[in-house]
């Protein structure tokens, strides 16, 4: 039996992202979220067009961390996902450290994207 769903935000409708990287990529996190009290992630992430052109686009990945220094892929999704343009893809995250936070890679030069990223935390079973 599942427990309690509350809504989650990681980016709000519609984020957008740009940048010139020197490096080829740049790098974008959010502010870490405490979920001690949530067992899973079930997080909706939607992308629009790469404008701009140059590969690789725009990937997400969903990391946890017991300290916010070290951060590791969240179990149930994997590191670096794109889910296409103008497509919405749901993952489920299981999660088992205190931090969750969504990493955005915008790759290429001069690309821009616009994107988001919502869905439910699910609360641990006592």
């Amino acid at each position: 039996m599942p427990g309690q769903l509350t809504p989650l935000v990681l980016l709000p409708r519609y984020t957008s992202y740009a940048g010139k990287p020197s490096t080829g990529t740049l790098y974008f996190a959010t502010i870490a979220m405490d979920v001690t009290e949530y067992s899973s992630a079930i997080v909706n992430v939607w992308r629009g067009k790469v404008v701009g052109g140059t590969t690789p686009g725009i990937t997400f990945t969903l990391q946890e961390s017991t300290d916010q220094l070290f951060w590791t892929t969240c179990t149930g999704t994997s590191a670096g996902f794109d889910p296409g343009e103008n497509t919405e893809v749901q993952y489920n995250a299981t999660l088992t450290k205190r931090w969750l936070r969504i990493i955005i890679n915008l790759g290429g030069a001069d690309n821009v994207a616009s994107c988001w990223a919502v869905g439910f935390l699910e609360q641990r079973e006592s």
